[in-house]
């Protein structure tokens, strides 16, 4: 693979920090519950996802890098007995972005996938992210469903 590169434990650590704050800012955009604080939420999610953090299983970790560049992140869930993948994230730095880097990010990991036999690779997307929509319709990704919210 050209652009993503495997993370090790320590550039893993670095990921989690960022990821987790991140991660606050999303819940506290598009969650529409009132609870403890986004940061809290996000910490504990992740910690759901990842138990054993680097090493849970069956996720992979990766940068996006060029050269000796790094210019985002990827996050993926691989069950080979479901041939099903999941992207937790795929994410560009800003400066990075709208480069054609993401399109060739996901034909990278949908060659990866391909080669492990995977049939189905899914992912979520907010409704507000609408570049990341027109990448993946793009990339021939459909609609599984859909949430809605309405203030009251």
């Amino acid at each position: 693979m050209q652009y993503v590169k495997k993370m090790n434990g320590n550039e893993f650590n670095e990921y989690l920090l960022d990821k987790e704050k991140r991660f606050a800012e999303t819940l506290a955009e598009h969650t529409f519950e009132v609870t403890e604080p986004a940061a809290v939420r996000a910490k504990k999610q992740l910690q759901e996802y990842l138990p054993n953090g680097f090493h849970t299983e069956l996720h992979e970790f990766y940068n996006i890098v060029n050269e000796n560049e790094r210019y985002g992140y990827v996050w993926l869930k691989i069950d080979e007995t479901k041939k099903s993948a999941f992207l937790y994230e795929i994410y560009i730095f800003d400066e990075c972005r709208s480069k054609g880097i993401g399109t060739k990010v996901m034909e990278e990991i949908e060659e990866y996938l391909s080669l492990k036999k995977i049939l189905y690779f899914k992912l979520h997307v907010f409704g507000t992210n609408r570049k990341a929509i027109k990448l993946y319709n793009t990339l021939g990704f459909q609609i599984a469903g859909i949430n809605m919210y309405k203030t009251l």
